[in-house]
């Protein structure tokens, strides 16, 4: 059996630069996707946790007539506590006016988003800007 000069020689420098190339795209990729998820459902937490104190504060409201605050929402809180931001940080909630409250929370790199999603209801304003950093916090006004 006559064995070739081609298959004797192997893969080239060519072909193997090739499938790293290809490899480091998938890579590349993979970890764009995994980021940007992972900030959406980041971004998704966040809005479910004001939407809770929001539903919370609604529940005082029915219940005492008068705004809630941070103790007295505390009772229709799950745990008991106002969570923390799902891109870290404590959430805090102060009275605004007699009508209205201040919640203020992380919103991390999703603010932009998460301001956008927040003026589509008509209770909640945001009241501070989005700055160019990693850990934003954003005033949210609920007025009841």
């Amino acid at each position: 059996m006559k064995k070739t000069l081609h298959s004797i020689l192997g893969v080239t420098l060519l072909e193997i630069m090739l499938v790293l190339a290809i490899a480091s795209m998938v890579i590349l990729m993979s970890i764009r996707y995994y980021q940007s998820a992972s900030t959406n459902q980041k971004i998704n937490a966040t809005i479910n946790t004001i939407t809770g104190i929001v539903a919370a504060g609604e529940s005082v409201l029915g219940a005492t007539g008068a705004v809630p605050t941070s103790t007295t929402i505390l009772p229709y809180l799950p745990g008991g506590a106002l969570p923390n931001s799902p891109f870290g940080g404590p959430v805090t909630m102060t009275p605004a006016t007699a009508t209205s409250y201040n919640i203020v929370i992380n919103t991390g790199a999703g603010c932009q988003q998460i301001k956008t999603l927040i003026q589509q209801n008509n209770k909640l304003t945001t009241a501070s800007p989005c700055a160019a950093k990693a850990e934003n916090a954003l005033t949210i006004l609920v007025n009841e």
